[in-house]
């Protein structure tokens, strides 16, 4: 208990530093956090064994270039395809332009084609059971405030016609935030026309039937008017962005913060031991051994990293669950919304270690000098 007096008096000694570090590190943990969750979160959506087995079929020409209805048959009948569902990108608008909500698929294998998104036998059947049905991710309920039974309208944007949909339920944590289910038979009905769609979404009997899937799929129409480029969902999800450079931009940054953070609290450690040399010395004098020293000097600067570290894993949970409505450049992608335990638990613990280091290296410095050097440099 004294020694935690001790550790306590000397932290009090220059308030204003002490807060300052302690915010300091506390940065740092809401910085690693928040650009590190949005890796982790997608590469766990894209890594599942379900993602791994469904590939996306699309025109030659690009995603927003149409596809015949007519392929789904013949897609369903190419060899290792369980289920496949035609894709329509609704985008559709419900407060603002930014909004881009909606994907209209196709009801009759729901729970074959999205299992891993929560999509069950019962999920699925309320989606059949009614034409204005969607399914909805928790993430976009709580950041609208629906709940199930709700009506909502979207109003067409790349769809020339609005919607008005009745949430059936929600779909699981696996889903990506931004999908929005509705079925495309109400959608090619309220449009009135020759139904296409962007993409097919088609599931596979194993992973490792994807690449002669792809093959056969996309020979099935190699000599077509709409000739096709088959992908792993992984593939055609990096078509829209580069996450390798998203993530290694990402991964920088958070070095970066880090690292200057590291830089600064390293620089109020030394400034306080050196105002604490004249105690260090009698310390020695009187008794006091390098290695006690040592131990608290690094327990007095863990301590700003516990307490930095603490605030700044608290701010990152409390933004994700206040402000979960910001956009990021994606679009409607919340994903920074979500942050796993796990990178929280590492936040923390590089904070801690932080703040140890920090204290680790000015407190070596200290005690290995001897008494008589010690009291020396203070005369």
């Amino acid at each position: 208990m004294k020694f935690a007096t001790l550790v306590w008096r000397n932290l009090r000694r220059s308030p204003r530093r002490t807060i300052l570090t302690m915010l300091a590190i506390a940065l740092a943990a809401f910085t690693y956090s928040s650009l590190s969750s949005l890796p982790n979160v997608t590469r766990l959506m894209l890594s599942t064994p379900d993602s791994a087995r469904r590939i996306v079929v699309m025109s030659d020409s690009g995603f927003f270039n149409r596809l015949p209805d007519s392929y789904k048959p013949k897609i369903l009948a190419a060899p290792h395809v369980v289920a496949a569902s035609g894709l329509v990108y609704f985008g559709g608008v419900y407060h603002g332009p930014s909004d881009q909500l909606g994907i209209a698929v196709d009801a009759d294998q729901a729970e074959l084609m999205w299992p891993d998104w929560g999509v069950t036998p019962v999920r699925a059947g309320e989606f059949r059971a009614s034409a204005t049905a969607c399914l909805v991710p928790v993430a976009m309920m709580r950041k609208y405030g629906w709940h199930v039974g709700e009506q909502i309208i979207l109003k067409g944007t790349i769809v020339p016609v609005d919607v008005t949909l009745r949430i059936a339920d929600t779909l699981g944590g696996g889903a990506p935030p931004d999908s929005l289910l509705f079925r495309r038979d109400y959608l090619e009905r309220s449009l009135g026309g020759s139904p296409t769609v962007n993409a097919y979404h088609v599931m596979l009997d194993r992973a490792d039937s994807v690449p002669s899937a792809i093959a056969a799929i996309d020979e099935i129409f190699s000599n077509s008017a709409a000739e096709t480029r088959s992908e792993s969902e992984a593939e055609w999800f990096s078509t829209f962005i580069n996450l390798d450079t998203l993530f290694a931009m990402l991964r920088a940054m958070a070095i970066l913060v880090v690292a200057a953070v590291a830089l600064v609290a390293l620089n109020s450690v030394v400034i306080a031991v050196r105002e604490r040399r004249t105690e260090i010395a009698v310390m020695r004098a009187i008794g006091f051994s390098p290695a006690l020293i040592l131990y608290l000097t690094v327990a007095e600067s863990a301590l700003l990293g516990v307490v930095g570290g603490a605030l700044g894993c608290a701010a990152t949970l409390l933004i994700t669950k206040v402000l979960p409505f910001a956009f990021l450049p994606l679009g409607p992608i919340d994903l920074l919304a979500i942050v796993s335990p796990g990178v929280i638990v590492q936040a923390f613990v590089l904070s801690v270690a932080i703040g140890a280091a920090a204290g680790l290296i000015p407190a070596l410095g200290s005690v290995r000098r001897s008494v008589v050097e010690s009291i020396r440099a203070i005369i």
